[in-house]
This record gives C-alpha cells, structure tokens and sequence, in this order.
C-alpha cells in the first residue's frame, strides 16, 4: 500500500481503520495515526515534522474499534442521545460520503508519512505529495462543517440492539458515519508494560450527542 501511494499520492486508498481522526494520545494530546505492521493494524502517536506527537503510545486497532462501536451502540438506547438530537434537522446524505472520503485522506497522509519517515521519499517529495491532500481535505471538512450529522442516526436512535444485531454487516463506511455521528473524540491513555489485553480504562469517549 506505501508503495502504490509513492507511485500515485494523490489517489485515495481503500479504508481499514474505524476510528481515523478521531483518537487522541492520553500522554501529550495529539491526533493518533492509523499505521499497519505486518498485518497488524493500530494507531499510533507519532513524533518529527508535522505530527508533533511524543511517540510515545501505541494501541492496536480491533479492540479499541470494538470497544467503541459497543459504546456508540449503547449510547443510540440512551434518553440523552434522544434529548440531544431534539430539534436537529436530517443532514444531507452527502455527510457520509464526504466523512469516508476526510478519513481516506488522512489515510492516505499517514501513508505518506511513514515512506517520509522510512526516508523512502526525500522531504521535498513528502510536501508536494501532501499538499493536494491536505487542500482536499480542508474543503471537505468545510463542507462536513456545513452539514449536521444526525443523519447517519435516522433510524437507530432507540434501536442500538437492534442495529448490534446487524453492525457486522454494515459497510465500514456505514459503521464510521454512524460513530462519528455521535463520537467528538476518543482518549487513549498509556498501556500497561506486558499488558496482552485492551484496559477499557484507558479508553475515554468525549461524545458529540
């Protein structure tokens, strides 16, 4: 995948991750970076240019997708969730589309990244590669910024077990506009050394509804 991105940037590649753009590092604050190795995809705090992160904290993908998926299922059932969306209008269902296409983008500038870091591509490279991507991205979170975001719910508020029973089935562009529908961000604290399983605790969910 790193290589198809150097040969063609400015292409968006298939989405893997859940939770793009929405984890932050519980050590210093900054964006986690959705990074695969081997087969093992996870998020990750990055340092160096550009990121600003400390480095320092790693979590692996499925567990903390699941364990946010769980919670976004059982805040559809909660009366707050039908308080909040009280008065919203239906967004367009162009919201959905337009989120996928922001979190392919930042897919795609982790990738770059990472050849960046890997010294694959020289610095001059790595900025012209980036910036069109980042252009396109800007715009689509001004457009996301224009539309409300309810619309990814219609249906599922009050049918969270319901919608659990069908979750597996659903797209995963389907299953990322309905978390970030009501997910603002999630905090990821630091794990445990030799730890084998995901501490829930260290996952904290600011919610948006």
């Amino acid at each position: 995948r790193m290589e198809a991105a150097k040969a063609n940037p400015g292409r968006r590649t298939p989405r893997r991750y859940l939770l793009s753009g929405l984890l932050r590092c519980g050590k210093c604050g900054t964006r986690l970076y959705s990074a695969t190795r081997g087969e093992r995809r996870r998020y990750v705090c990055m340092s160096g240019p550009d990121h600003g992160g400390c480095g320092k904290l790693t979590v692996v993908a499925p567990p903390v997708e699941e364990l946010v998926a769980a919670a976004v299922l059982y805040r559809l059932d909660t009366p707050e969730l039908a308080d909040a969306l009280t008065g919203r209008s239906n967004a367009a269902a162009e919201s959905v589309a337009l989120s996928d296409a922001l979190a392919a983008d930042r897919e795609q500038l982790d990738e770059l990244a990472a050849l960046y870091a890997s010294k694959a591509i020289s610095t001059r490279e790595w900025m012209a590669a980036r910036r069109p991507i980042e252009d396109r991205a800007s715009d689509t979170e001004r457009r996301l910024a224009r539309l409300a975001r309810s619309d990814a719910l219609t249906g599922w508020v009050g049918n969270g077990t319901e919608l659990g029973s069908r979750w597996a089935e659903l797209n995963l562009t389907r299953q990322a506009a309905i978390v970030s529908a009501v997910v603002d961000h999630v905090v990821i604290g630091p794990g445990k050394p030799g730890a084998r399983q995901l501490d829930p605790d260290r996952v904290d969910i600011v919610w948006k509804l």
